[in-house]
């Protein structure tokens, strides 16, 4: 899932038609009223490291989507060395 086709799923849609649109979500998450939140992930990469992620969560309650969310997040900078990363060779043998 994309910003975009987050913002082009109306509130009201069938949870079917959610399925249909944006694929399977990445998990389901069951509330204590009975009501299910759909979490998708979409990740930003650079380099082939995870540098961003956005959690696009729907609340479906009685078949349809009764609420939306987003939650960003970027990994704490400390997890990048950028001096290992503009030095390391993948193709190198293992010393």
């Amino acid at each position: 899932m994309t910003m975009g086709s987050f913002y082009e799923i109306p509130v009201g849609t069938a949870a079917p038609d959610v399925v249909a649109a944006a694929g399977k979500p990445y998990a389901i998450h069951k509330k204590e009223d009975g009501s299910v939140e759909y979490e998708y992930i979409e990740r930003f990469k650079v380099g082939g490291r995870d540098t961003e992620e956005r959690h696009y969560f729907l609340l479906i309650k009685e078949g349809k989507v009764v609420s939306k969310r987003v939650k960003q997040s970027s990994p704490p900078p400390y997890i990048f060395d950028s001096y290992e990363m503009q030095t390391t060779d993948s193709n190198a043998p293992p010393q």
